[in-house]
């Protein structure tokens, strides 16, 4: 019997310093890493995890910046707003948590002032891979006053973003780039107060940008073709069921003024071709609601085609729906405007000039605001108040990411003002 017990008691301090085994609802056993108790630093934590563990975090503010590099492995604070990765502004501290494996979660946390993003999935390692990541997510997350973006995505397919809140960031606080097909969906997400609220460069392909709040950045959403990453040019976005506003806040930060060309619009297809734009609502924006634009990268002229704006709702903007400098003989070169409820237009008449199959020429469409318009220092935003936390964060068990079921697009309706 005293040797029963004295192996019971090495058994149980054994699994006191490696971490507590659990079990999901359906009886699958995971092992749970708790920081401090467990492990002294978040970064000790993810060294030691297997796939299928869960890293959990309790409340409390983290100085330091993570790198991950296991596969299927999920990170979760107990408390959104009490398990804070604060990067002090350090440029030692350049990103909150940088993946680089497949399946990995990140949720539940509030992660600011990194001196570039705040949590960063992209494919390769520092041994030189350049693989796409395959499978993220990253839920629940508040990320703001970053030196460039929020939750940020780059050669990474089959991700999910949701439930998070993006703020105070001189590029975009949500960022999904250079893959096709992406195979990723943004849902329910809330982004003030940034230079760009999303940005998407050279990205496409069963890409999904839904049911989310977009307001008061300098401009909201921007699906845009760039020479300086591969894939090029964007192709392919849904952008259905999102509630864009009050866009055209200079009282923001921003890298450059290249983008003050689109200073207050609501949602700009820059230089990308065959997007789905529906039954979004644009109200308030200081330029444009909606628009279809070229775009200038250094010798190359972006073009955009194809592009499909169909059942918005759009009000109070200076320009409802624009073609903004595309015109001429070629006509609207594909993009269509129909069923739109508008008041304005640019060219006017626009569902008029530029219905599907039409090649007609027509008058020069909007031309952009070129007053500058000065930045803050993303390092003076405010910080955001307390935003939805996870529910049951500290019982759920471990679900790794995969790729995002898609939506069906067809059910979302234009949302309601509120």
């Amino acid at each position: 019997m005293r040797r029963f017990i004295a192996v019971l008691a090495i058994i149980t301090l054994f699994a006191a310093a490696c971490g507590d085994d659990d079990s999901d609802d359906s009886g699958g056993d995971y092992t749970t890493l708790n920081v401090p108790d467990d492990y002294a630093t978040i970064q000790e934590a993810v060294d030691a995890s297997e796939p299928g563990n869960l890293v959990l975090i309790a409340a409390g503010t983290y100085h330091e910046a993570v790198i991950v590099q296991t596969d299927d492995i999920v990170i979760r604070g107990t408390d959104r707003n009490e398990v804070i990765l604060d990067g002090e502004h350090d440029e030692n501290f350049e990103n909150g948590i940088i993946v680089f494996a497949g399946g990995v979660a990140v949720e539940n946390l509030t992660v600011h002032s990194y001196a570039s993003n705040g949590i960063f999935f992209t494919g390769g390692n520092y041994d030189g891979d350049t693989s796409f990541l395959q499978d993220y997510r990253a839920s629940y997350i508040t990320a703001y006053n970053n030196g460039q973006y929020g939750v940020y995505a780059f050669n990474a397919q089959g991700g999910t973003m949701e439930h998070s809140y993006g703020s105070g960031h001189p590029d975009s606080a949500f960022y999904i780039g250079q893959c096709f097909p992406c195979n990723s969906v943004i849902d329910d997400v809330i982004s003030e107060n940034n230079a760009l609220g999303y940005s998407g460069t050279n990205a496409g392909g069963d890409l999904y940008v839904i049911n989310s709040e977009w307001r008061n950045n300098r401009i909201g959403l921007v699906p845009n073709s760039l020479n300086s990453e591969a894939l090029a040019p964007q192709h392919e976005g849904t952008f259905v069921g999102n509630y864009i506003h009050d866009n055209g806040n200079s009282d923001t930060p921003r890298k450059g003024d290249e983008w003050d060309l689109a200073f207050g619009v609501g949602l700009v297809i820059a230089g990308g071709n065959d997007n789905i734009i529906e039954r979004n609502r644009s109200e308030n924006n200081s330029f444009a609601g909606i628009a279809v634009s070229i775009f200038p990268d250094g010798e190359t002229i972006w073009p955009a085609e194809g592009n499909e704006v169909r059942e918005n709702v759009l009000s109070g903007n200076a320009v409802d729906l624009g073609l903004i400098l595309l015109s001429g003989s070629d006509g609207p070169l594909g993009n269509c405007f129909e069923d739109n409820t508008f008041e304005t237009s640019d060219p006017t008449d626009i569902e008029t000039v530029a219905v599907c199959g039409s090649t007609a020429a027509f008058e020069p469409g909007a031309i952009p605001d070129l007053v500058a318009h000065e930045p803050i220092d993303y390092k003076d935003m405010a910080a955001p108040d307390a935003q939805d936390t996870m529910p049951d964060a500290e019982t759920a068990p471990p679900v790794p990411a995969t790729a995002p079921e898609f939506p069906d697009i067809a059910s979302i309706s234009v949302p309601d003002a509120s």
